[in-house]
């Protein structure tokens, strides 16, 4: 059988323990053919064949992100980014000049900023300087917050009468005026709903773009989680992508808790879709965030007696939300941060499955985040029907703030080694746009737990490190499996889809400090070369 693209003298990581290293790789039809030395791989090759030598570079199975929110990255592509300036002055200026390039009242949107970053706590009055006119909302880098102008809390009509909407909050002054600070989605709802949205043939253009920007970045998968009420569009979105053969990706998509009784009406079903779409988990929310001090939290947050963060859906709503998912065969896939909000998740997840309805759900119920774990609940999530889906490219901003709001707490934020010590599965991804979506980053703070400044020495909570093995199945297997898709994907072995990335440099040798360096040489879709890096 004559293969497609045959891949030889690689140093290829299959992370499959049955073959773990070989030298070369065949594919054939979107699938990998064969594994093994050069001369029999070779030997599969034809006229037609195109054989690449790969020059001893470390090949690997393509990175699937378990956590990204595609949409709003291909949309915040085309927005003013904040991510990572420490400098206020920096942020008005990037937004002054984003104004000036803006007509008169159209509104000027942004993202990715963090007052932790920062001497000053922001507020309307600060944007107002460079925008007096012009309506400016910008996301925080978690998305759970926003801050806004003066403009736009005028046409949103949000005023001192305005009343706090449910699990929300409008940050206010001494004077109960409102500051330009909303804290979650149904407060941010009352600004989004007036911002004018681009048509759906933009977003097409959009989204196109960006898969093609996720080969650069060695991605090959992703797992589509829900924010704001934007499911339908992004279903209606990728389906389009896939009917004009351009979806190049494999896609997991998550539908909104809010949606379930519509898809369970209709029968749809976990796994419906094929090789490149397919329906997820159902998505909830149990809380807000860390750096909005909105997490859900067994004790207040330091310095902050009366505050223990938000309870986004309660334990009887989730419970109810689980019975209801598990009808239909949807596990759920549940957003939480804080330690009481992970531990209330956890107790719904475990008694969910010792219920007779469990039986109906085939693939693991996920935690999303998992961000701060009570000791108590470390070993919870050593069921293999409770995945941890993590973020570990948090760790590198998160770190220092997580120390000033949670204290000696913090030992157990992104507590990688303690859960694959319990038995725990990890699944990987960026949460992007919150974060970038670059793997490399990710997998840097996982192995390192420092900042891009190589702060703190040593690595934070150094005992949670992870090996590079590790890490790269959080980024591979792990996602496969919480999917249902083990058998199709996360390894380079014979039958499986033939999804692989060629890197600048060996993972497994390289100092972690020089993780981030590396590059994506070539990324292969489906026994297709859809990235080379020039030069």
């Amino acid at each position: 059988m004559q293969a497609d693209l045959v891949l030889t003298n690689g140093r290829i990581y299959t992370v499959d323990t049955r073959h773990l290293w070989v030298e070369a790789v065949a594919m054939r039809d979107g699938k990998i053919l064969a594994v093994g030395k050069n001369d029999e791989m070779l030997a599969l090759a034809g006229p037609e064949t195109e054989q690449m030598d790969v020059g001893g570079r470390l090949v690997l199975p393509g990175f699937t992100d378990a956590h990204i929110h595609f949409l709003q990255v291909a949309i915040r592509r085309q927005q003013v980014s904040l991510f990572g300036l420490r400098d206020f002055d920096d942020v008005l200026a990037r937004v002054e000049t984003a104004v000036r390039q803006a007509e008169p009242g159209q509104w000027v949107l942004g993202w990715g900023w963090d007052e932790n970053l920062w001497d000053v706590q922001p507020i309307a009055v600060h944007l107002d300087r460079v925008a007096p006119d012009n309506p400016v909302a910008l996301a925080r880098m978690d998305m759970h917050t926003w801050w806004v102008n003066s403009a736009a809390l005028t046409i949103a009509n949000v005023r001192r009468e305005t009343a706090d909407p449910p699990e929300s909050a409008i940050e206010r002054d001494a004077q109960g005026n409102p500051t330009g600070i909303l804290r979650e989605w149904n407060a941010l709802a009352l600004v989004e709903r007036h911002i004018p949205k681009p048509d759906e043939a933009t977003l097409l253009q959009w989204m196109q773009a960006t898969i093609g920007e996720m080969h650069r970045y060695g991605i090959t998968g992703v797992h589509d989680q829900r924010v704001e009420n934007e499911g339908p569009q992004s279903f209606r979105l990728w389906q389009a992508l896939r009917r004009q053969n351009d979806l190049n990706l494999r896609v997991h998509m998550h539908i909104a808790a809010d949606f379930l009784p519509e898809a369970a009406v209709v029968g749809m079903q976990p796994g419906f879709g094929d090789d490149r779409l397919w329906l997820g988990h159902v998505k909830a929310f149990a809380d807000g965030t860390m750096g909005s001090r909105t997490a859900f939290m067994l004790e207040p947050f330091t310095g902050e007696p009366q505050n223990t963060g938000i309870s986004v859906t309660s334990v009887e709503e989730l419970w109810q939300l689980a019975v209801q998912a598990g009808q239909s065969g949807f596990p759920l896939s549940v957003h939480a941060i804080g330690d009481r909000a992970v531990r209330e998740v956890l107790d719904v997840f475990q008694e969910h499955l010792s219920t007779p309805g469990a039986a109906n759900v085939q693939l693991p119920h996920r935690i999303e985040h998992v961000q701060l774990l009570h000791p108590d609940d470390v070993a919870k999530l050593n069921d293999a029907r409770i995945v941890a889906s993590m973020q570990p490219v948090h760790l590198i901003t998160d770190w220092a703030t997580a120390d000033k709001v949670w204290g000696e707490r913090a030992r157990l934020t992104y507590a990688f080694r303690s859960l694959l010590d319990n038995g725990a599965i990890l699944a990987f991804g960026s949460d992007a746009p919150v974060a970038p979506y670059d793997p490399m980053l990710g997998i840097y703070a996982a192995v390192s737990r420092q900042d891009m400044d190589g702060k703190p020495d040593g690595g934070w909570y150094a005992n949670e490190k992870m090996n590079m093995a590790e890490v790269i199945y959080a980024y591979t297997m792990g996602p496969a499996m919480v999917s249902g898709k083990q058998a199709v994907q996360g390894s380079i072995t014979p039958g499986k889809w033939a999804d692989l990335i060629v890197l600048s440099q060996d993972l497994f040798e390289v100092e972690p400090e020089a993780i981030p360096d590396t590059q994506v040489d070539v990324t292969v879709f489906a026994s297709d070369v859809v990235y080379r890096r020039s030069g």
